[in-house]
């Protein structure tokens, strides 16, 4: 065979490879993207841009991606590149708007939504509104949404979500039920089921709701910290330990994982593993209150009551009501000798109707004496 024949073939193999290639990684990123793993689709579409820069597809999938991230700078930046291709999906306008929304420009996002009349559209109308404090606004376009033609699924769980952030759990129930109706499995619906259950007290329901979040997006934050905090509050601590050794690996600069990590040394009754925890993260717990309590609690058991003293006195003055701080606070007055002034502490929240356990106990200790 002459060499020119030779290389036509080498060459239209390694053409084929290629194709092979992105449509291995665009299938992959198709399939991650529908079963809500966004952090692989993105990785995916990413692989077949990699072989083809202006795959389509791959691009669109990718800006969708980012989108649903929240990662709205880089999902305009990805929708120009888009754009540059002289290709757009139908919905690039809805897209575009969101990722708008996403980086605080509502202007552009309404100004992109000029002619949309669409759920998703009232949708987005509605979150911009919520950003300008427009509360009325909001409303009034969470009830145009509701008529609108289209997906309503994420236009219900936004509204849920909206009269949850208000801690309004009785306007949020009936569009958490629209949402459950419409789409079930999506972990919109999934999040907004759950937050409404801890607002009603339903930790079992709640956790489940978390961690059904988890199954599909094992390292989804908000899913984490909700499943760990209902999990504490039904005393599972078998199912609440990996989950926190999850976060901390997955968030190490994150100063409520570190926390909890923290708090599951605290409770193994390793306050030396606690004190050297805080010590090397001292800068990401300065603005963390329960951090910094509990770092006053490992120094005063390392007989360290001064410099106990100096770290949670500023946190109680600020946070007088919240029942950890109190209880370090008056454990470590107890320490340096002022029992009076931790019995003044304690007293008012031992009262209280929500008082914790540890925080009556201890009050009446001092009312003993």
């Amino acid at each position: 065979m002459p060499a020119r024949t030779l290389w036509s073939v080498a060459f239209a193999a390694a053409l084929a490879a290629c194709s092979a290639a992105q449509d291995n990684h665009l299938a992959a990123a198709q399939d991650a993207y529908a079963k809500q793993d966004y952090i692989t689709a993105g990785q995916q579409a990413q692989a077949a841009l990699g072989d083809d820069a202006r795959n389509v597809p791959a691009l669109a999938l990718l800006a969708r991606a980012q989108i649903a991230m929240g990662r709205g700078e880089a999902a305009l930046a990805t929708l120009g590149r888009l754009d540059r291709t002289g290709e757009r999906p139908d919905d690039a306008a809805l897209l575009a708007a969101e990722g708008h929304l996403q980086t605080g420009d509502t202007a552009a996002t309404e100004r992109l939504l000029r002619g949309q009349d669409s759920a998703d559209s009232w949708r987005l109308r509605a979150l911009a509104a919520d950003m300008q404090g427009e509360e009325a606004a909001a409303r009034i376009a969470f009830a145009q949404g509701r008529q609108a033609w289209g997906d309503r699924s994420r236009l219900h769980a936004a509204e849920a979500s909206w009269y949850l952030a208000r801690g309004d759990a009785d306007g949020a129930r009936p569009a958490v039920r629209r949402a459950q109706a419409e789409a079930p499995d999506r972990i919109e619906t999934l999040y907004v089921t759950g937050r409404l259950a801890q607002l009603d007290g339903e930790h079992d329901l709640a956790s489940r709701a978390f961690l059904a979040i988890l199954d599909i997006a094992p390292l989804d934050r908000p899913a984490l910290l909700g499943a760990i905090a209902e999990l504490g509050a039904l005393g599972r601590m078998d199912l609440l330990r990996p989950l926190v050794l999850r976060g901390a690996e997955a968030y190490p600069r994150d100063a409520e994982f570190l926390f909890l990590a923290a708090r599951l040394k605290a409770e193994a009754g390793d306050w030396a593993g606690v004190r050297t925890l805080f010590q090397r993260n001292e800068n990401l717990i300065a603005d963390h209150p329960d951090s910094r309590a509990l770092y006053a609690k490992a120094l005063l058991e390392a007989g360290q009551p001064e410099q106990a003293r100096a770290q949670i006195v500023p946190v109680w003055r600020q946070h007088p009501d919240n029942p950890l701080i109190a209880r370090i606070y008056a454990e470590v007055l107890i320490e340096t000798g002022q029992a009076a002034q931790a019995r003044e502490v304690v007293a008012p929240l031992a009262v209280r109707a929500d008082a914790p356990e540890a925080i009556r106990r201890l009050a009446a200790r001092l009312a003993a004496r």
